[in-house]
């Protein structure tokens, strides 16, 4: 029992170095948790992302191409506030008044009725008001066709893969479609813009009188979960800050919804899901997602951390000075952070820094000269930008030519650091475990042959014993 105990804790101690050595260097993957709990939802498709990073806290079928209906009109403010001032006058056509499905939501617009580009993107977001979306459109790209073209070359730039909008509001058509994915995508863009989160912030708005509607016009944002509705008040969401209602009778009910607590913004996007009359819904199945997210998740702001990296191990470069912190001429976007789960520090998060061959302008006219990134468990959880300003300080570019630094710079961020150092590694690994799997053979080869000798020497011990029982023969041999 002993001899094979020992052979027992010999093998356990060989799986155990075996384990050891994958593991610290990555010769084979490491068990990952499951993201997220499974949630039972009406919706087919879901997905909850952070809004200040990207990163994808939750998803339910989110690449599936889903009839967006009036969530579209998160795509058709968002290129609106790209594509002109809040002070012009939108002259409202006669097609884009009348051209409309019946039951769809309006609110009541004449023909030749003029109205502020502000005034109508609230109607846009607050109201799903659709002759206002194709009057916006007429009036920025003089057809709904050409602005149909600016939506979908918008979502292209941002990243969107499986969408393609054939009209400004989102009434159905077969070639009108999105998924959660990309809608998380559009959504956040929009949230981005200080403009946009404070006309989806909105709950009430009113138009003062205009050149057709002599009391103007009034209306109050339709999410459920931002204002209460009295046919179901039980669904309003206290951490809620905005968002878009859509439904068609063949699109279903799609939500979009913006929620803020503490300093987390959440966006959740639910598509094909069922009604607010049933007991799992579109608001039933947000509130789910979005308590999951701040439930289980935390924010990690990266201003000093980020500092840190740029500024030390790229400090030579021909943007950043070489003196401290505090006087770097390298900055990252405010408050930009990373999203990780509650159990988890920063400092398990990998980061990488990149620099860009050649600058670029930000949309807040900094010079965008890098990024930085940070990735947990082979996923994005956030980052920022890397920008540039000069200071008036002395650096190593007053005296030498700094573009061979910077070229060495961009070289040695964009390649794995140090390889030879892994290598070396991983072959002192391999050794060690060569070395062991050699003296482990050999020492079950001694053992056996102990027991060998040791089972000889006993059959030879009995056999004596059986012929010593004889009498003369043993006295014969004794002789």
């Amino acid at each position: 029992m002993g001899k094979i105990m020992t052979k027992k804790k010999y093998f356990v101690n060989f799986l155990c170095l075996l384990f050891v050595f994958f593991n610290v260097f990555g010769i084979v993957p490491r068990p990952i948790k499951a993201e997220a709990k499974r949630m039972s939802l009406s919706a087919e498709s879901a997905i909850l992302m952070d809004v200040q990073s990207g990163a994808i806290l939750y998803q339910k079928n989110m690449d599936k191409q889903e009839y967006p209906a009036s969530i579209t009109k998160i795509m058709t403010t968002l290129v609106a506030l790209e594509n002109s001032s809040m002070s012009e006058t939108i002259t409202f056509s006669e097609s884009a008044v009348t051209n409309l499905e019946s039951g769809a939501s309006n609110i009541n617009t004449k023909p030749g009725e003029k109205m502020s580009m502000e005034d109508s993107l609230y109607a846009v977001m607050l109201a799903s008001a659709n002759e206002v979306c194709n009057g916006v459109a007429e009036h920025i790209a003089g057809s709904i066709d050409n602005y149909v073209d600016l939506m979908n070359k918008k979502a292209k730039e941002l990243g969107c893969t499986g969408t393609h909008f054939a009209n400004t509001n989102g009434l159905w058509m077969e070639n009108h479609y999105t998924t959660a994915h990309d809608m998380a995508l559009i959504a956040r863009a929009a949230y981005l813009r200080p403009d946009f989160a404070k006309i989806t912030g909105t709950k009430k708005y009113y138009i003062e009188k205009t050149n057709k509607a002599k009391d103007g016009h009034y209306f109050q944002n339709h999410h459920g979960m931002f204002v209460a509705n009295p046919s179901y008040p039980q669904y309003e969401y206290k951490y809620c800050v905005g968002g878009k209602t859509g439904f068609t009778s063949k699109c279903r009910y799609t939500l979009v919804t913006y929620a803020k607590k503490n300093d987390m913004t959440l966006v959740s996007v639910v598509m094909r899901a069922d009604s607010p009359w049933d007991p799992a819904n579109e608001y039933t199945d947000s509130t789910k997602i979005l308590n999951y997210g701040f439930e289980n998740y935390a924010r990690h702001n990266i201003q000093d951390d980020a500092a840190k990296e740029i500024n030390s191990k790229y400090l030579f470069t021909r943007y950043s000075p070489y003196y401290n912190q505090s006087t770097s001429s390298l900055t990252i976007d405010d408050g930009a952070g990373v999203i990780l789960p509650k159990n988890v520090g920063l400092d398990q998060a990998e980061k990488k820094v990149e620099y860009f061959p050649e600058p670029s302008q930000g949309s807040d006219g900094r010079q965008v000269i890098g990024k930085i990134t940070y990735t947990y468990k082979n996923k994005e959880v956030g980052g920022s930008n890397i920008y540039y300003a000069a200071k008036n300080l002395p650096t190593l570019n007053d005296s030498i030519n700094m573009s061979e630094w910077f070229e060495d710079a961009v070289e040695e961020a964009n390649k794995e650091p140090f390889p030879w150092v892994k290598a070396i590694l991983i072959g002192l690994g391999g050794l060690v475990l060569v070395v062991f799997i050699i003296w482990f053979i050999q020492k079950l080869r001694a053992e056996r042959e102990q027991r060998l000798r040791k089972n000889r020497y006993k059959r030879s011990r009995r056999n004596t014993r059986r012929v010593g029982g004889s009498g003369s023969s043993m006295d014969y041999r004794r002789r």
